[in-house]
């Protein structure tokens, strides 16, 4: 009797040879059910392999963030959410370390560090901290955080492109004089989106305004709201770093009576309830959330099968959200 091959294994399946070899080995790039039925038409056709999950526990992977950036369940949480979808795929489990602030200035690592297979590091906290992390060796994908001193692999928003094209949409609309808010010291993202503003307007030939960039500001209404009081004339439109920071601004100006997007318009990175929920509802530039969380994992999965590999930066290009708070010609 003919011995059963992989070829027959794909053949009754509907997929590729390829595939079924990724299975039986258990590579990263074929699903935790496709493994399964694999294994299962493998077994019922006598096809004779090693079979490596048999022995093996599934992969424990940790998530570290800072206690704020867990908070944000409006951005991250979506970003979370993915990870735990695609880990769940791949037969690995998640456990969520927030971090104190105790544990970051005395570089304390998480209990039992080092059983697990991988880390997830999501959004900046401390790059010293961060260092530690990677020292030890186990592999480490960043996620909306890099920086020059950082040997890992990182999934990224292209920031400063996304605000590019997000002010270059206001000035085609006419808008010329146009403000910026965003504590630019806070993160990385928030420098290069000011990066991305200051380029826009360089090269639509617009001067820098120094009194209608709001660049060290602590995220809350007050703080805002003070700042805002204190610009003797508004800007055209608004560019703000993030969603939550322009739905405060749009109610701060309707409550100051300017009428948006007739008197002043606004823009901001990043679509969550905050965009949505505002009346009217704010154009916005946002990277994909739930993709960028599945590219984290994968990226992390692949670490883990080939630590040998150069680091890569992945940088998600954003899509352009028209909504209400920019009038389009």
């Amino acid at each position: 009797m003919k011995k059963a091959s992989m070829q027959d294994i794909a053949d009754a399946l509907g997929i590729s040879k390829n595939s079924v070899s990724q299975a039986l080995r258990n590579k990263p790039g074929v699903s935790q059910n496709t493994k399964m039925m694999v294994m299962q038409k493998a077994d019922e056709l006598g096809y004779e392999y090693q079979n490596t999950t048999s022995t093996k526990q599934p992969k424990q992977v940790l998530l570290i963030a800072t206690e704020f950036a867990i908070s944000q369940t409006s951005f991250f949480g979506e970003i979370i959410k993915s990870i735990e979808d695609e880990l769940r795929k791949e037969n690995c489990q998640l456990n969520i370390h927030a971090l104190t602030q105790n544990e970051i200035d005395e570089l304390t690592l998480p209990q039992n560090f080092s059983d697990y297979n991988g880390v997830i590091i999501l959004s900046h906290s401390d790059n010293n901290y961060i260092k530690k992390v990677i020292a030890s060796k186990i592999p480490v994908v960043l996620v909306d955080h890099h920086d020059p001193s950082l040997q890992a692999d990182a999934i990224l928003s292209k920031n400063t492109d996304g605000t590019f094209q997000a002010v270059s949409l206001l000035i085609e609309q006419g808008l010329n004089r146009i403000g910026f808010i965003g504590d630019i010291d806070f993160s990385p993202s928030y420098l290069e989106r000011y990066r991305g503003y200051h380029r826009a307007l360089s090269e639509y030939g617009l001067s820098y305004d120094k009194t209608i960039e709001v660049t060290q500001i602590e995220e809350t209404q007050g703080a805002l709201f003070n700042k805002l009081k204190n610009i003797d004339t508004m800007p055209d439109a608004w560019f703000c770093v993030n969603s939550g920071l322009a739905f405060m601004l749009n109610s701060y100006l309707q409550s100051a009576g300017y009428t948006i997007p007739d008197d002043i318009s606004i823009i901001c990175y990043d679509d969550t309830e905050f965009t949505r929920m505002a009346v009217p509802p704010i154009t916005n530039i946002a990277t994909d959330l739930q993709f960028m969380g599945k590219l984290a994992v994968n990226t992390l999965i692949k670490r883990i099968a080939d630590s040998s590999t150069p680091f890569v930066h992945q940088q998600i290009i954003p899509n352009l959200n028209i909504r209400g708070s920019v009038k389009i010609k």
